[in-house]
């Protein structure tokens, strides 16, 4: 038996005759039948050439390359026809239910109505459920802040302290309140001189003029870091981010502490026009109705509302947090009136640059101190009206 030559496993290449597809096939296999991959067309396997004829490119007017097939295979362009309409029928069949499917999909994510249901305009529409649980409470990722004088608590307001923008601007409105304080006093004293002279009249009117406008600015500043210590310990935060505004949104903020002054105030002044002496008790009203008129103003979001019936309501809920706040608060200002007294019985008038230094830090840090326990007291009538509406 004859062992076939090594020439019989070689391979060439052929063409389809309908599709042109290029198909690798055995020289042993010459003059048999063999089936196109893609068209799926029989032919019979011819010798290669030496030289194979590249097929042209397929223009877009003869996508399918049917322009160059032979007419003796009507066969199997027809047959390779019907699977191209096949095919793009399949597609359009795929199209138009895609399009169906989105409009079945459209509005899948909205509220199911029943059968039968028909809607009214006079019908309440139901509203969407929450995604918030019922028993979350943002309040628990924040900061307690109780009106206590433990020494955890005290520990924690000398960290508040040593907060850089604070003590930045401790420094800063210290400054501004000391030249004021030195004005104003400066004004007072040549008013108050037995010699009516010129000079006095104009040393008089200039410190006036100059106490007034450093003093309206150092108002804007203390009044609007005022109501961002309250809040921002009202409402627990950890740490302070001072926000930079403008000045007529600090005019805005400082009003809230400028009206609450003036209100609580105006029982002193009326009896001041009657009588000086009879109208010193009255400075107790002033003592005891400003944080309850500057706490009302917050909580109802206007200068114009000096009252709110949870924060009167916390009176009577939160008494010993009130009186330990009114205590706290009226060692606090005996303790700057004695210190500011003191100051002056030793360094007397003619030292008065040397008095107004310390006096306006004092007075600045005085007001930071009386702020951050406003803000106590605030966070616990906030608390205190959280468990009411948990319990309801």
């Amino acid at each position: 038996m004859t062992e076939p030559s090594y020439s019989h496993f070689k391979t060439h290449v052929v063409t389809c005759p309908v599709c042109s597809t290029r198909i690798s096939v055995r020289s042993m296999d010459v003059g048999r039948k063999t089936e196109c991959p893609d068209c799926h067309h029989r032919f019979t396997i011819e010798k290669s050439e030496i030289k194979l004829d590249v097929p042209e490119p397929i223009v877009p007017e003869d996508e399918y390359g049917l322009k160059d097939v032979a007419h003796d295979h009507d066969e199997a362009r027809k047959k390779m026809g019907q699977e191209i309409m096949s095919q793009a029928e399949k597609e359009m069949k795929e199209q138009a239910e895609r399009k169906d499917l989105n409009k079945r999909t459209q509005g899948a994510f909205e509220e199911r109505k029943p059968r039968g249901y028909q809607d009214s305009d006079e019908e309440e529409k139901k509203p969407r459920e929450q995604l918030t649980p019922i028993d979350y409470d943002p309040r628990e990722e924040l900061v307690d802040y109780p009106l206590t004088f433990a020494p955890k608590e005290i520990q924690r307001d000398i960290l508040l302290f040593s907060d850089v923008g604070l003590l930045m601007r401790w420094v800063f409105l210290s400054v501004f309140a000391s030249v004021t304080i030195y004005f104003a006093t400066n004004a007072i004293y040549y008013g108050l001189q037995p010699d009516e002279s010129i000079m006095n009249y104009m040393y008089s009117l200039a410190g006036t003029a100059f106490s007034v406008v450093l003093g309206a600015g150092t108002t804007i500043f203390l009044g609007s870091h005022f109501l961002f210590l309250v809040m921002s310990i009202s409402s627990g935060q950890e740490e302070w981010d001072w926000p930079e505004l403008g000045i007529f949104d600090r005019m805005m903020e400082a009003l809230f502490l400028v009206i609450a002054v003036l209100l609580s105030i105006v029982p002193f002044g009326l009896m001041a026009t009657i009588d000086q002496w009879s109208a010193l008790p009255l400075l107790a009203f002033t003592f005891l109705g400003f944080p309850v008129i500057y706490l009302s103003m917050l909580d109802q979001g206007s200068v114009v509302t000096p009252w709110s019936s949870s924060v009167v309501a916390s009176l009577f809920k939160l008494p010993g947090k009130w009186l330990l706040f009114y205590i706290a608060t009226f060692v606090l200002i005996s303790a700057i009136m004695a210190t500011g007294a003191a100051i002056f019985f030793f360094a007397g008038i003619e030292r008065l640059a040397y008095i107004a230094l310390p006096a306006g830090v004092m007075l600045v840090g005085g007001t930071f101190i009386y702020a951050l326990w406003l803000g106590r007291l605030s966070w616990e009538i906030a608390e205190l009206s959280t468990k009411e509406r948990e319990e309801e």
